[in-house]
């Protein structure tokens, strides 16, 4: 019968040359031969012509020594000169194509004739050596599987590959494994280094095919490696297949020959009577040739099937129009198969829907958020829904890429389409090319492409001229940086960016950055709840603050909890130091990438010394704080670049901008990673010491005539003050104790001024954190426990008249002060003084009359001694205020009149000539006020509380003082019969109450008095829900005291408890 015609014959009509087309008929992208002698260059590089000669003469291949001889070699010339070289100032093209003539000699395999690895053996390359040339690739699958193995199963011991080697039956690698010594128990990783010895003898044996002999992927199904893994395994080291000699015959013609046109391919088959061919080209080329063949007008270098990228030797590739059909599929599927299935999103509805309108708008976007926050899975479940909407997704994960060449690779498969050379070139045509067609274009992490150059400059390995010659130069930021420009420029391109960082792209096409926020607590509980219906509330919602709505974090708890017991780790978490949540959050189980401590390192290392620096003062601050705040605390630490380098870090997603309020911030756990650098002991140690000091400078202010500056002061730095005084309480054992005692001090200092602007329960808390940890310096801890007493009596709802739970708790503070005072001389005067006023009040509430008369006028006496010797403005107004002590214990006798004339004459007068409007004056007033209310005298009761009022609004604003001195208003106007007046009063105060105050104590007496006075109105059923209001904060009443209880079992129980407070010791040594 009759052979059909084929390519042969076609090259032939189209004029390709004999010697190209022999070429052809054996043509393989990998030549074992070329391989032998790059090998024989490394190993031998006096190889000699002469020496060729002779071996390829014992091989039978004397066709070889004409070959060489016709090119003019000379027999003392080197082989790596003349044959291998790859300069092109290598002399004539007959010699430069001699390399390519002995390969298509030696690569094929014969009877008779010797070939590549006969010449091989002949020049003393070992058989083992020999397979290694022969095989296709250089990548061996033995390898990359125990690399998958360190990454996904870094516990995996030898004895488990020893038992699946034992099913296999090798029992030479039993014998080799045996003859290592090694222990059974020893980690795979531990033994499997890349470029080891025994690796490579490992990867050798299991590599190498023979037939009836198990080799690595029976290895890999006995060690239950998935599927998919082993098959990437293979496609990475599967022998090329034999190019098509078609497709190659038609890169020459348009190469030679660029003016070829469809109408002479179609003349050539029309020759050698291939119709079906021809056929195949009208259908595929409608619009260019016709079913008649009368018009050819189409050329072959703008029509090649999309299957034949064209490369000519300039390097320029020609262009290649899509299939039809292809086009269609891509509509129909949406993507081209590289897109990961969507997951179970929670909390991002509103930022993918906020994304599809911007993509619909023609407009680019930029996702940036620091590790972990979900933005993966956000482009994901984008990508589907804008399948679902018509549209066409290229999704890119860049892992891997080593340069701009790889992306645009990776950017070309995500097309569906085969990439060529220029990748570069290529992929803007491919895009051109999708006429019609919209494609969004996703690209992950850019970040880690813009810091490639970084990652090369840091290795001695990777700025090798091996990987440089990969890189082919284009791995810089700025050619990532003009690569992403120019591919956003495109009309019918859409990209989607994520990053780590924030890059500005806007002056180059229309693209909008949006910020990732953290999940909300009501997304992150749902998350809980989804994976495990059985948690409790209570823990999740626990859970949900430690994990701070950062995804990666929430799955990394959700994965431990399926090996713990929810309640204990809940626990575990809760009251774990930074370190140690850390350590908790980030298991050694979990691959590196899913990590968020490794994730967060690599962000930290890209950074430069200085902004790393930077970075670990910024985590001192425990919440928000503005570039002042920073100056001032750092000044001496920082230069005066800081502003270059905040913009630098503001790009950083690490470091969020509150552009309205110009506050800064970290997120808590990236604020706590931080903490853990070795530069932040000394970073707190000067944020410790700025604040114990500002918190004294604040207090002196304070007891001036501009005492508003201090408090609005105070309240801008309050998170900063109190994260001060805490650090000084906590177990921080780095803090140096003289830095440590010497801030308790300044804080005591402070501590009337803190006493009047804390709630109750959060200075006696931190009060009693300095207590214990100064137990050995007396007068600190002494003067400690004074202040804790004052609160005490001060912060008591039920004054003037004292509860006898806070005079028992008050009494045995100051009473354990006092005895220490009272044996040490070098006690502050002016904590003596207190703890003496404060103490003898006490003993008057609880009937010791006398006794506690004498306790005042020794406080008296210390202050005015204090006050005429120095004849100072404070020192006055601390006399003042011991003899306020004096009047409230003449209000606790009911002794109205005296107390009255006691702040009228000492203490009222002194405020004001000292100190004008000021929190200490008001609180006068609103004494004076209950005074006379407690009279029956409401006129002067409702002057007083008015007067007070009006200061605390102005000077306080929203304070727990404003808010009493609102309810005496209205208590005064309801006993004075003006109900609607003295119901007005009431509802703010209860406004002010829910806002602002720590118990519901008083909440409960305001709505109890609302009440009185809407029942007086007759509005009975408003009356009557009033009481139920009163009896609903009766019922959260334990609960709200439940934290003091929590503080009293961890600061008091057990060294300060009220009933046995243990006696201060001398100091034996340093704390």
């Amino acid at each position: 019968m009759r052979l059909i015609p084929n390519w042969t014959q076609l090259a032939r009509e189209l004029r390709v040359d004999e010697a190209v087309i022999s070429r052809m008929e054996q043509y393989n992208d990998y030549s074992p031969t070329i391989q032998l002698f790059d090998y024989l260059e490394a190993k031998q590089p006096n190889l000699s012509i002469q020496q060729l000669r002779q071996e390829l003469t014992q091989i039978n291949r004397n066709d070889l020594n004409v070959l060489i001889t016709n090119a003019g070699f000379k027999d003392d010339e080197k082989v790596r000169e003349v044959i291998t070289s790859r300069d092109p100032k290598t002399p004539t093209s007959p010699q430069k194509e001699i390399l390519d003539q002995i390969a298509l000699a030696l690569d094929g395999t014969s009877l008779v004739l010797g070939n590549w690895y006969n010449l091989a053996i002949k020049f003393g390359v070992s058989r083992k050596e020999c397979w290694k040339i022969g095989a296709a690739s250089t990548e061996s699958p033995t390898n990359l599987l125990f690399q998958y193995l360190e990454a996904t199963r870094p516990q995996m011991k030898l004895k488990k590959v020893v038992d699946a080697l034992c099913l296999m039956t090798r029992q030479d690698l039993l014998d080799f494994i045996a003859k290592q010594n090694f222990e059974d128990e020893v980690l795979l990783k531990d033994i499997m280094i890349p470029g080891s010895e025994f690796l490579q003898t490992m990867a050798d044996k299991l590599n190498r095919v023979v037939p009836a002999v198990e080799n690595w992927k029976h290895l890999a199904f006995k060690l239950e490696i998935p599927n998919e893994e082993i098959r990437k395994f293979g496609s990475m080291t599967t022998e090329p297949e034999r190019t098509s000699p078609t497709i190659e015959v038609m890169k020459w013609v348009a190469a030679k020959f660029p003016d070829t046109r469809l109408t002479d391919v179609v003349r050539a088959l029309d020759r050698i009577q291939r119709n079906d061919a021809i056929k195949i080209i009208t259908e595929e080329f409608i619009d260019s040739v016709d079913q008649s063949l009368q018009r050819y007008d189409s050329s072959l270098h703008d029509s090649l099937n999309k299957a034949m990228p064209i490369n000519d030797p300039t390097g320029r590739t020609l262009s290649v129009s899509l299939s039809s059909k292809v086009t269609e599929d891509m509509k129909r599927t949406g993507h081209c198969g590289r897109l990961p299935e969507r997951t179970d999103l929670v909390g991002r509805n509103e930022i993918c829907e906020n994304i599809a309108t911007l993509l619909t708008s023609n407009k680019s976007v930029e996702i940036v958020a620091p590790p972990g926050y979900g933005k993966t899975s956000a482009v994901i479940e984008l990508a589907h829904r804008m399948i679902e909407r018509g549209k066409f997704i290229a999704y890119v994960k860049p892992r891997g890429v080593s340069c701009v060449e790889d992306l645009a690779s990776k950017i070309i498969e995500a097309l569906g389409f085969a990439h060529g050379e220029d990748t570069v070139t290529e992929v803007f045509r491919r895009i051109c090319s999708l006429k019609g067609m919209s494609v969004i274009l996703i690209i992950e992490n850019i970040d880690d492409l813009m810091h490639l150059e970084d990652q090369i400059s840091d290795d001695e390995e990777l700025k090798s001229k091996t990987y440089c010659a990969k890189m082919r130069g284009k791995y810089l930021k700025d050619d990532f940086f003009t690569f992403f420009k120019d591919i956003g420029q495109i009309s019918n391109v859409h990209l989607v960016l994520t990053s780590r960082e924030t890059y500005n792209f806007s002056v180059s096409f229309p693209i909008e950055v949006i910020d990732l926020e953290p999940l909300n607590d009501k997304d992150s509980a749902a998350l809980f709840t989804k994976s495990d219906g059985n948690l409790d509330n209570s823990l999740i919602k626990e859970l949900v603050r430690v994990c701070g709505g950062i995804p990666l974090i929430i799955c990394t708890v959700l994965l431990i909890l399926k090996r713990e017991n929810p309640k204990e780790f809940t626990e575990r978490l809760s009251s774990s130091s930074p370190s140690d949540l850390v350590k908790e959050l980030n298991p050694e189980f979990m691959a590196n990438e899913d990590r968020i401590d490794k994730c967060l390192e690599i962000c930290f290392k890209r950074l430069s010394q200085e902004n790393q620096r930077i970075l670990v003062m910024f985590s001192t601050f425990p919440y928000r704080f503005t570039q002042k705040q920073f100056r001032t605390v750092f000044e001496s630490l920082i230069g005066s670049d800081l502003q270059k380098h905040l913009n630098c870090l503001k790009q950083s997603s690490l470091l969020r901008f509150d552009r309205e309020s110009c506050h800064y911030f970290l997120h808590p756990f990236i604020r706590d990673y931080f903490s853990l650098k070795p530069e932040h002991n000394e970073m707190k140690s000067v944020f410790i010491h700025h604040y114990s000091d500002l918190a004294v400078t604040l207090y002196k202010t304070f007891l001036s005539n501009n005492s508003k500056s201090a408090i609005e002061d105070y309240r801008a730095e309050k998170d900063n003050i109190r994260e001060a005084i805490a650090w000084c309480g906590d177990d921080h054992h780095e803090l140096e104790q003289t830095l440590r005692e010497k801030c308790i001090n300044a804080f005591n200092k402070a501590a009337v001024f803190l006493a009047k602007m804390m709630r109750k329960q959060e200075f006696e808390s931190l009060f009693c954190n300095l207590a214990r940890r100064c137990r050995y310096d007396m007068p600190l801890y002494s003067a400690c426990l004074t202040h804790i007493g004052m609160k005490i009596v001060l912060g008591c709802t039920c004054s003037p008249f004292i509860c006898s739970r806070a005079l028992y708790r008050a009494k045995s503070f100051l009473s354990n002060a006092n005895d220490i005072q009272s044996k040490h001389n070098d006690s502050n005067e002016g904590n003596r003084a207190q703890c003496l006023s404060k103490l003898g009040f006490c003993c008057v509430r609880e009937g010791r009359v006398e006794e506690g008369y004498e306790l005042l006028e020794k406080a008296l006496k210390l202050r005015r001694d204090r006050a005429e010797k120095s004849n100072k403005s404070r020192d006055k107004v601390k006399l003042a205020a011991c003899f306020n002590d004096l009047a409230a214990s003449q209000m606790v006798q009911r002794k109205h009149l005296l107390s009255i004339q006691t702040r009228l004459a000492s203490v009222l007068p002194v405020y004001e000539e000292n100190l004008g409007d000021h929190p200490a004056t008001a609180t006068t007033l609103n004494w004076i006020g209950k005074s006379y209310y407690a009279l029956g005298d409401y006129d002067n009761a409702i002057k007083y509380s008015r007067r007070s009022n009006n200061l605390r609004q102005k000077l306080l604003g929203p304070h727990q003082e404003t808010a009493r001195s609102l309810y005496d208003l209205g208590e005064a106007f309801s006993a004075k019969g003006e109900y609607e007046t003295a119901l007005n009063y009431l509802k703010e105060a209860v406004k002010l109450q829910e806002e602002v105050l720590d118990t519901h104590d008083e909440l409960i007496h305001t709505h109890q008095t609302m009440s009185i006075v809407l029942c007086h109105l007759g509005k009975k059923k408003e009356a009557e829900e009033e009481m139920k209001k009163a009896e609903e904060c009766a019922k959260n009443l334990d609960s709200w005291k439940a934290p003091l209880e929590r503080l009293e079992s961890r600061e008091e129980k057990g060294w300060m408890a009220v009933s046995s407070i243990p006696e201060a010791e001398p100091r034996i040594s340093k704390f």
